[in-house]
């Protein structure tokens, strides 16, 4: 009988495309959703006049690469995920730059396959097998000023890095931390509080923190940001915590308001779970 079987494939096709978040315009923590839904309609539609501000840890588009699912194949998904979710700005973890195991440009192609018109900012964190890795940012409007938040580390570990694209009315930042080293967050505070403490744009930063709500991390974060994004939900795939978040920084500005927030977890472009061990994250905000 070959019953069993079926049921089995169907159950770990179901798992995959679980809902790990309800749409919500909520931060508030709560516990992990443990998968019993299955979302009919993965990516919620952006409300007229929000602004969708997605993260996205893409893991050096090679994962689940294989000679079945090619790296043009992977960029393709995540490029359909990241239009099917209408995001104006995304900011990216994880990307190489002509290195040995990715001989290209991974962001330059992953924007042009996303739209062509969009600009986009790679910033190296360190060099890596005789290329580099880092964070970026693509967004849909052009016209931003570009630079980079190098984030020195201890010694035996990775250098760290922000990506920033700053347009006349906001800011957009993008960065992957050490879970296990504060002071990485000291340096973007400090950073950021120089640049923009006194301003009256709203910075946002996207990133990977590779630590949960109450970890120290994210503690210290909260001492200068909010979060926007939902942090009662798995962001990452085989583990039940949230290390992915969308925050606003604390200065002039208001906090803005949001509208939505929703971790990734289905999307009718293709299976999520092999795009990226991470799920795409998005908060939409009302601009200030």
């Amino acid at each position: 009988m070959k019953q069993p079987n079926i049921i089995i494939s169907i159950l770990a096709l179901a798992l995959c495309f679980t809902a790990c978040s309800k749409d919500s315009g909520s931060n508030e923590d709560g516990p992990m959703h443990e998968g019993t839904e299955i979302l009919k309609d993965p990516i919620a539609k952006k409300a007229n006049g929000s602004f969708r501000i997605m993260s996205y840890n893409v893991g050096a588009i090679r994962k689940f690469t294989n000679t079945d699912f090619t790296k043009k194949d992977n960029i393709r998904l995540l490029a359909d995920i990241i239009l099917e979710a209408d995001a104006d700005a995304v900011c990216f973890q994880e990307l190489d730059s002509c290195t040995r195991r990715n001989d290209y440009f991974q962001i330059k192609e992953l924007v042009e396959a996303i739209d062509s018109k969009w600009q986009y900012h790679f910033a190296p964190a360190i060099e890596y097998q005789d290329g580099k890795y880092g964070s970026g940012i693509a967004a849909k409007r052009s016209g931003a000023h570009t630079y980079s938040i190098p984030i020195p580390t201890i010694p035996g570990s990775e250098d760290r890095v922000v990506a920033v694209m700053e347009y006349d009315d906001y800011v957009i930042a993008s960065t992957h931390l050490n879970g296990s080293q504060p002071d990485q967050v000291r340096i973007i505070n400090d950073e950021i509080r120089t640049r923009y403490a006194d301003s009256d744009k709203p910075v946002f930063l996207g990133g990977d923190m590779n630590a949960q709500p109450h970890h120290e991390m994210m503690l210290e974060f909260k001492k200068e940001w909010v979060i926007l994004s939902s942090t009662g939900r798995t962001t990452v795939q085989d583990r039940t915590a949230c290390i992915d978040y969308i925050l606003q920084f604390k200065n002039k500005a208001k906090i803005a308001k949001v509208t939505r927030s929703q971790v990734i977890t289905a999307a009718l472009a293709g299976d999520v779970c092999i795009a990226s061990d991470h799920y795409a994250i998005y908060a939409d905000v009302k601009l200030p």
